[in-house]
């Protein structure tokens, strides 16, 4: 691959091996460059910006290679997420943070989805030097229950009530729900009257089993034996 100058942005340059996908030919996606243009869509645009989403995620991550199953899972999640808060000013953090390629397209980094994880290019994971709608850097982490707990008692000492008021999202995995962190911060989160939204993606998915008495027991509850 060719060394990277001023006029090779990311997004902008070419994919070694691609077939030059057209970020560009996708009608009601390509108007998306913020959640501010989003929330402006009724239910049936968003449903058809689901679908184009969806697409474009299959067809980029076949060009550049990347997590494919984890980002589909989480489209309509991604754009539920960003028409109902009003991001960036209320925060949502990701764990574990390589379900966020339809949370980067649609907060302005599409056309650089062309050189994800490539030197020069965007993070696959989020990053707060990238852009101002990454709040936290997590990865494989079970971090964001407690990033998110602090930064909503942190808005909660500073008296943002009213219009000023954010709101704080923790987005986690059934994954990273095995780690201790993920429970003390969840532990801690429920007797400090904060105003925090947990919300699990149980895609009984991970990239190694769960295990432990914690897990045996949940999946009781679960499945009713």
């Amino acid at each position: 691959m060719s060394a990277i100058g001023k006029a090779d942005l990311p997004g902008k340059g070419s994919v070694a091996g691609s077939t030059g996908y057209d970020p560009g030919a996708y009608e009601l996606l390509k108007t998306i460059d913020d959640p501010a243009a989003l929330r402006a869509l009724d239910r049936r645009g968003l449903q058809r910006l689901a679908e184009e989403l969806r697409t474009f995620i299959l067809e980029s991550v076949s060009q550049t290679g990347g997590h494919l199953s984890s980002n589909l899972g989480t489209v309509e999640l991604t754009i539920a997420l960003h028409y109902v808060f009003n991001t960036p000013h209320d925060r949502i953090v990701w764990d574990v943070g390589h379900q966020t390629y339809p949370h980067k397209i649609l907060t302005g980094r599409r056309e650089a989805m062309s050189r994800i994880r490539m030197s020069g290019g965007i993070s696959g994971f989020p990053r707060r030097s990238e852009s101002e709608y990454d709040t936290f850097g997590t990865a494989h982490s079970s971090t964001s229950v407690s990033a998110a707990l602090g930064m909503a008692q942190g808005a909660k000492l500073k008296g943002e009530t009213g219009q000023q008021k954010r709101h704080v999202v923790a987005v986690i995995g059934d994954g990273a729900m095995s780690a201790g962190m993920a429970f003390e911060a969840l532990n801690n989160a429920g007797v400090m009257d904060t105003d925090l939204l947990v919300i699990l993606n149980d895609n009984d998915m991970s990239i190694s089993p769960a295990v432990g008495a914690l897990n045996r027991y949940l999946a009781r509850l679960m499945s009713g034996r």
